[in-house]
């Protein structure tokens, strides 16, 4: 006979902690505030690749504008997740901080850059692969569908080393695109699991209808 093979005391937590992740995405409307602050991003690095096209090379325009890009998705996330989003389920906060640590390391290689001198410009494909490091590990936690933008990210990274002129919107576009599947994908599963409306089985009495009980006795 062969033994049964039980999932081991991990495996098990981690579904929890992922079925209480969806449970709280689904309420709060996670996919729809994904999906915005794709366009949040987008805006944010094409005005980059104008200011970079148009030869504007001072560090001060980018930071202000990455500084914006962050706040403006934190509003996103505030209005439409709620204040407390990142408390709102154990595996949340997990998340926040694996991608609190990409924009840190993200704004490192770039400040590393700028120290050393940007005869080139090699933190842009850097970041990409920092995307598809955080993608990997947010597929580890939640779901192996989240490995499909970390291999985008790996193509993007090359896109940007062989395009370097064209580096931030090859960037947005990609990370615009990861959003809105991202998005996409948790507003469909959040309609298949709807409610429908309560249909009563029987229509409501009126009292007109007590001749057609008379007649019936």
């Amino acid at each position: 006979m062969t033994s049964m093979k039980h999932p081991s005391p991990l495996s098990r937590w981690k579904a929890i902690l992922v079925a209480d992740l969806a449970r709280v995405a689904d309420r709060q409307r996670w996919g729809l505030a994904f999906m915005l602050m794709g366009w949040v991003h987008l805006a944010t690095f094409v005005t980059c690749q104008v200011l970079y096209t148009l030869g504007d090379r001072r560090n001060i325009d980018y930071l202000a504008l990455w500084a914006l890009e962050l706040v403006g998705n934190l509003f996103v996330m505030r209005r439409v997740a709620g204040a407390d989003w990142y408390r709102s389920t154990p595996l949340a906060g997990v998340l926040c901080r694996v991608w609190a640590t990409f924009l840190i390391l993200s704004f490192n290689v770039a400040s590393l850059n700028n120290f050393t001198g940007f005869s080139i410009e090699w933190f842009k494909p850097v970041w990409a692969s920092l995307s598809t490091f955080g993608f990997a590990v947010t597929a580890y936690l939640v779901s192996t569908l989240y490995f499909i933008p970390a291999v985008q990210m790996y193509f993007t990274g090359l896109g940007m080393l062989f395009l370097p002129q064209w580096a931030y919107l090859i960037y947005a576009i990609s990370w615009w695109a990861s959003f809105q599947g991202i998005g996409w994908t948790l507003e469909k599963r959040r309609a298949r699991q709807e409610p429908t409306a309560f249909q009563p089985a029987l229509r409501e009495f009126n009292p007109s209808d007590e001749s057609l009980l008379a007649n019936s006795r």
